[in-house]
């Protein structure tokens, strides 16, 4: 009689190293942590610019929606928000998101997804109060990333 007990083992030990490549690439990204307790992810210099640039247009975009909103201009406000998106998200390098922690995409993601959420209230002429709301709630992602996370410099 043969036994397949070794053929199993194997492949217990295949899965459990997969799982745990898949672990890392998906929940922890490329990270280290940083002398100041937040979490350094770790990027290439090309990456990191990609990053700040995509942050840079987060802000940029903020600040034409609180203009739109204090002249009352709803579809500046959507002419604003919409371009920054869900539809952004698909603008990501694959190789990039995979070295971002998972709680950093949360975090990115769910500001492109207010940014939706945004640019819909003001197509449907939802009182700018509501708007604004929205938007100081969505600028708590941009806190919480930057208190929890940063983009180091390549060092030589």
């Amino acid at each position: 009689m043969k036994t397949t007990t070794p053929h199993w083992i194997a492949i217990g030990l295949l899965v459990s190293v997969l799982a745990a490549g898949a672990f890392k690439v998906i929940v922890l990204g490329n990270t280290e942590k940083a002398d100041d307790g937040r979490t350094a992810v770790i990027l290439e210099p090309a990456e990191r610019q990609a990053v700040l640039g995509e942050m840079r247009l987060l802000l940029e975009t903020t600040q034409t929606v609180v203009a739109a909103l204090a002249n009352n201009d709803l579809a500046a406000v959507e002419a604003a928000a919409r371009p920054i998106g869900s539809a952004a998200i698909a603008t990501v390098d694959f190789k990039l998101r995979a070295k971002l922690p998972l709680e950093f995409k949360k975090l990115g993601f769910g500001i492109h997804y207010a940014f939706d959420e945004i640019a819909n209230m003001a197509k449907e002429g939802q009182p700018t109060k509501a708007i604004q709301k929205k938007l100081a709630e969505t600028m708590n992602n941009c806190i919480a990333c930057h208190a929890s996370f940063q983009l180091p410099a390549a060092t030589k």
